[in-house]
């Protein structure tokens, strides 16, 4: 009786199958596999139907590389998220983005490759890898930062990149400019509208360019309209942000309103000033950058700046098939206003 070989070890890493398999197991030369997967004339119809059977017994699948080589299109998207899994994870921003890419790229036949990265140098790395390995035909690149190195990394790759909230244009780098400016005086606007002349701000990663943004029209508002403003970094953290709340509140004259960069955050402030034995908004006022059903169901109800960030999505995945298609984008105005609900009113 012949013995049966050994069953692979656990963990084991399966071979790749390659040409070459095919090649043995149909009992054919690996160009005459070549030929027969690539569509090309050389083998006769029985031997082509005799590899492809093979092909697909052994489920083997051309390389990205491969295909690249080829001069064929991976017919892929990438992006990289390079924030906390904590924050991706809770921030609502992020779901209904992606979601807006994907639901743009499909009808085309593309696919959104995503990956999570910790810090700025894997990100690049990630960049790289995808590119020469062909795994992607673009980048989308969220959260820009001041002097951000990507662009310049990008650029050295030739990738077609669009960048979301970004200021470059170039051949093959396309920005979707959101004006963060304007979202952040209709907030301010809102709580001045109301009659608040303290307010304060829990920012987000200052790193980021949006957030110096917002910050940069928080404190010209507030001198323009001779507001007391003051910034504190809340970093996205829902406890850095429910301490940056406690210690608002603890100062002699504490501020009448409270705007966050993200619900998240808003939501970590208003257990802060409950726990403080304050009302809201009969003592503070909050307000949240970012909208979702969660501030819907809230009690009080959170008021928000609500924006679209499905459509935001859209319109990104959109321009990078316009870039890779070689096509001219017209910009796009992105949509942005507050809605008032229960956690904002008239100062006491």
């Amino acid at each position: 009786m012949a013995e049966k070989s050994a069953p692979p070890a656990a963990g084991r890493k399966k071979k790749r199958v390659t040409i070459a398999d095919i090649a043995e197991r149909a009992g054919v030369t690996s160009g005459a596999v070549s030929m027969a997967i690539n569509g090309k004339r050389g083998v006769s119809d029985a031997t082509r139907a005799r590899i492809l059977a093979v092909a697909k017994e052994l489920n083997w699948r051309p390389s990205h590389a491969a295909q690249t080589l080829m001069g064929k299109n991976a017919e892929a998207i990438g992006l990289v998220l390079t924030r906390p899994a904590e924050v991706i994870g809770e921030e609502i921003f992020f779901a209904k983005f992606i979601a807006g890419v994907q639901a743009e790229l499909s009808p085309h036949g593309y696919s959104l490759l995503l990956q999570m990265a910790t810090d700025m140098a894997s990100e690049i790395a990630l960049h790289q890898a995808w590119m020469s390995d062909g795994r992607v035909d673009g980048i989308l690149v969220l959260d820009p930062r001041v002097n951000d190195p990507r662009a310049q990394a990008l650029t050295a790759l030739d990738a077609p990149t669009i960048i979301v909230g970004g200021d470059i244009d170039t051949e093959r780098m396309r920005s979707i400019r959101v004006d963060n400016g304007a979202a952040m005086r209709l907030i301010v606007q809102h709580l001045d509208d109301l009659g608040h002349t303290r307010i304060a701000f829990i920012t987000g990663d200052q790193s980021f360019r949006h957030t110096q943004e917002r910050m940069d029209e928080f404190a010209q508002f507030c001198i323009d309209h001779g507001i007391w403003g003051q910034t504190l970094s809340g970093n996205f953290d829902p406890e850095l942000a429910r301490l940056a709340t406690s210690r608002l509140l603890a100062a002699p004259q504490p501020p009448t309103a409270i705007v966050y960069d993200s619900e998240v955050m808003a939501l970590a402030g208003m257990r802060a000033i409950t726990a403080s034995s304050l009302s809201i908004p009969g003592d503070v006022s909050i307000v949240s950058w970012e909208d979702s059903t969660t501030c819907q169901v809230l009690h009080p109800t959170l008021t928000a700046l609500n924006r679209d960030a499905v459509a935001l999505g859209r319109v990104a995945a959109g321009q990078m098939l316009e870039l890779l298609a070689h096509e001219s984008t017209a910009p796009t105005a992105m949509e942005m206003h507050v809605v008032q609900r229960e956690s904002t009113a008239a100062p006491r």
